[in-house]
């Protein structure tokens, strides 16, 4: 490994244990404190496929790259706290449909302030062409791993 993909593999480290601890931070600050950051993520996936209805077993634990049986237990745990229930489909009793509950859906908001606010902070910091430049790196790079799925 040269100079630069140590440095690279030490920031993509850093980076991800960092934004990692700030939304745990977030998360033990907030109202919806009885929440992990990977029960956040799930409750995330849900509220972002409702719409599209893609919000199925299969394909959520599609999106999140998990199994069916972590995200079975996932579910399970966030429908007994009251966040998410489950529906079988009344056309196809093997599917099994998740949705938010209204508090999901408070915690869903909130957390996606958080992100927004960490942006914002982070675009501070950048001129126009610094936030330019590290779009299109962050773009190659999240193209590059999702070839990796």
């Amino acid at each position: 490994m040269n100079v630069y993909e140590a440095q690279l593999n030490d920031f993509f480290v850093t980076i991800f244990n960092d934004i990692l601890r700030l939304e745990e931070g977030s998360l033990a600050k907030g109202k919806h404190k009885v929440l992990s950051v990977n029960e956040m993520h799930v409750i995330e996936a849900v509220y972002n496929s409702e719409n599209d209805e893609k919000n199925t077993m299969k394909e959520l634990s599609e999106r999140l790259m998990i199994t069916a049986s972590s995200l079975t237990i996932a579910v399970k745990t966030l429908e007994q706290k009251g966040y998410l229930i489950r529906n079988r489909a009344q056309s196809d009793k093997r599917k099994v449909y998740v949705c938010t509950t209204e508090i999901a859906k408070e915690a869903y908001q909130e957390h996606r302030a958080f992100h927004e606010k960490l942006i914002a902070n982070v675009s501070e910091q950048l001129n126009e062409a610094e936030i330019a430049a590290l779009t299109l790196a962050l773009g190659t790079l999240h193209r590059f791993f999702k070839k990796l799925k």
